[in-house]
């Protein structure tokens, strides 16, 4: 998997040319924290079977994730939020999500190390 389909590297670069590095690394500090209150809400959703507040979580995290250039984990969140499944299905979605992460975010960082 190519760098390019897991982050969304110009966004990332207009962040550095529009905010700097700390600017972005602030962003990115504020996205760690709230990121892991919208996976608790997640599971929950999931662990309770509530499919509408499932998918409304889903669309959040969405819209987290392609905020600071998660454009993978982003995807995977909008077939969680719109596409038809079965409970099963997406509990494995939840759980590639959740592996993910924590080594795609780790991507922003390194690129963050290389590209300023």
């Amino acid at each position: 998997m190519s760098e390019k389909s897991v982050i969304d590297t110009e966004l990332l670069q207009q962040y550095v040319d529009s905010l700097g590095v700390d600017g972005l690394k602030t962003t990115l500090a504020t996205f760690d924290g709230v990121i892991q209150e919208y996976a608790k809400l997640i599971h929950t959703a999931a662990k309770e079977r509530k499919e509408d507040e499932l998918r409304k979580q889903a669309h959040k995290v969405k819209g987290a994730c392609s905020s600071v250039g998660l454009s993978q984990l982003a995807e995977m969140m909008k077939r969680v939020e719109k596409e038809k499944w079965e409970w099963p299905q997406v509990e494995r979605w939840l759980i590639e999500w959740a592996d993910a992460v924590i080594p795609h975010r780790q991507q922003i960082d390194a690129w963050l190390a290389t590209h300023h």
